[in-house]
C-alpha cells in the first residue's frame, strides 16, 4: 500500500460529501464502521487525524511536549484484556504528552500526571484567579502516527487560557550510559496554552480510502515528530554484536551483545544481552512489556533469564540482562518470550495487535 499517498488523498472524498454525511462521519462510531471486521493485528485505520502542539519544555533530562487533537475513543489494555474508553460529552480535547530522553530522543517509560488550571484574565495576577479544572494520570499509549506517548480525553471549561502542570515520575526503566542525567528522579514542567474549540474542531481528519489500504494489514506513516523510531537501523549497526533477528505477530525482535563501555551503569562488568522489540511497520518501541530470554545448545536449554526494561544510548528502548560469556560458547539458539504484552492503551489500528504472549527463536552465530 502507498502509505504516504493515503494521507494525501481523501480530501476530495470528504469535499464531496453532503453536509448531512459530513456530520455523520464526524461521529466516532461512523468512522470506525468503515472497518467492519479489523484483522487480528496491525491494520490501516479508516482515518488519519492531525493535531496541534501547545508547547514544549525541557527538565530533568527530558524533553516534554504537550499536544492535542479532537476527542476520540481508544482501548485500555490490562494484561491481555482490552476495554474501549469511549468519548463523553464533557470531553473537549484528546490531550497528549510526549516524554523523550533529552540526549537521544528515546521514549522514556514513566508515570505521567497532568493538572490543568485556568489562567484567568491576563491582567489578574491573584492566586485565586486560577482554578484547577482537571487532574489525572495519563495513559501510556501507542498510535500509528505518534508512536508511544501518554494521553487521555480531557474536559476543560471552554475557550480560554490554561496552564498544564506535567509531572513525570522517575523512569521505570534502567537508564544506561549515554542517556541524560536525571531520568531516575521525578520532575515537572508547566506549559501555558490557549484552547479554542474551533481550532480543535478544525483539526484535519482525512478519510483513508479502501483503495489505499483501509483495513489492510499495514500502518500509516508516522508524523514528523513521532516518538520512538530512534534511527533503529543506525543504532543497531553501531552496536557491539548483533546476534540475530526474528519477526512474529507484527513485532521485530533484535538481540545484541553489548560489552565494555556499551554496558556501563550496570552492576556487573559482564556482557549484556539486549533485546529490542519494535513494531514491524514503523519501528516503534513497545514499552511496559515483560520479556525473557533462553539460550540453547544442541537443542538443550542451558540458561534463561528475565529481561529488564532499559533506555540505552546505543539501542534506544530495549530489554536486557547481564550474561555469563561462557553460556554463549557453542550456543546455537536464542529464544525470546513475550510473557506480558505491552501494557499501553491503543489507538485505532493497534487495538487488535500485541495482545497475547508470543515466542520467537533465532539462530546464533558465535559472537
Amino acid at each position: 500500500m502507498r502509505r504516504r499517498t493515503a494521507l494525501a488523498t481523501g480530501g476530495a472524498l470528504l469535499a464531496g460529501l453532503s453536509a448531512g454525511c459530513l456530520e455523520t462521519f464526524r461521529r466516532e462510531d461512523a468512522w470506525r464502521e468503515l472497518v467492519v471486521d479489523p484483522p487480528e493485528g496491525v491494520y490501516v485505520p479508516p482515518h488519519a487525524d492531525g493535531m496541534v502542539t501547545y508547547g514544549t519544555a525541557t527538565a530533568g533530562g527530558r524533553e516534554i511536549g504537550l499536544l492535542a487533537s479532537r476527542p476520540h475513543s481508544f482501548w485500555i489494555v490490562a494484561d491481555a484484556e482490552r476495554n474501549r474508553a469511549d468519548i463523553r460529552s464533557r470531553h473537549d480535547v484528546h490531550l497528549m504528552a510526549t516524554v523523550r530522553d533529552a540526549e537521544t530522543g528515546t521514549f522514556v517509560p514513566a508515570s505521567v500526571r497532568t493538572a490543568i488550571r485556568t489562567r484567568g484574565d491576563a491582567t489578574d495576577s491573584r492566586d485565586d484567579a486560577a482554578a484547577t479544572v482537571d487532574e489525572r494520570s495519563l495513559w501510556p499509549m501507542l498510535s500509528q502516527r505518534m508512536g508511544p506517548h501518554y494521553g487521555d480525553n480531557v474536559p476543560l471549561e471552554g475557550d480560554g487560557r490554561y496552564t498544564a502542570t506535567i509531572r513525570i515520575g522517575a523512569t521505570t526503566a534502567d537508564a544506561i550510559g549515554g542517556v541524560a542525567d536525571g531520568l531516575e528522579t521525578e520532575t515537572s514542567v508547566e506549559i501555558d496554552f490557549a484552547f479554542e474549540t474551533d481550532e480543535i474542531e478544525d483539526v484535519e481528519r482525512r478519510l483513508i480510502d479502501e483503495d489505499e489500504g483501509r483495513g489492510e494489514a499495514d500502518a500509516l506513516e508516522p508524523m514528523g515528530h513521532a516518538v520512538g523510531a530512534e534511527n533503529s537501523d543506525k543504532r543497531d549497526r553501531e552496536s557491539a554484536a548483533t546476534l540475530g533477528r526474528a519477526t512474529s505477530a507484527d513485532v521485530e525482535y533484535a538481540a545484541t551483545l553489548l560489552d565494555g563501555d556499551a554496558a556501563d551503569r550496570s552492576e556487573t562488568d559482564r556482557p549484556v544481552l539486549a533485546v529490542t522489540a519494535r513494531t514491524v511497520h514503523n519501528a516503534y518501541p513497545l514499552p511496559f512489556a515483560s520479556l525473557s530470554a533462553a539460550v540453547s545448545r544442541g537443542g538443550e536449554r542451558v540458561a534463561s533469564a528475565q529481561l529488564e526494561e532499559a533506555i540505552d544510548a546505543r539501542l534506544g528502548h530495549c530489554y536486557r540482562t547481564a550474561v555469563d560469556p561462557s553460556l554463549l560458547d557453542g550456543a546455537d539458539e536464542l529464544a525470546i518470550d513475550l510473557e506480558t504484552p505491552p501494557q499501553v492503551a491503543r489507538h485505532e489500528g493497534y487495538e487488535t495487535a500485541f495482545l497475547e504472549g508470543d515466542s520467537v527463536t533465532m539462530a546464533l552465530d558465535a559472537p
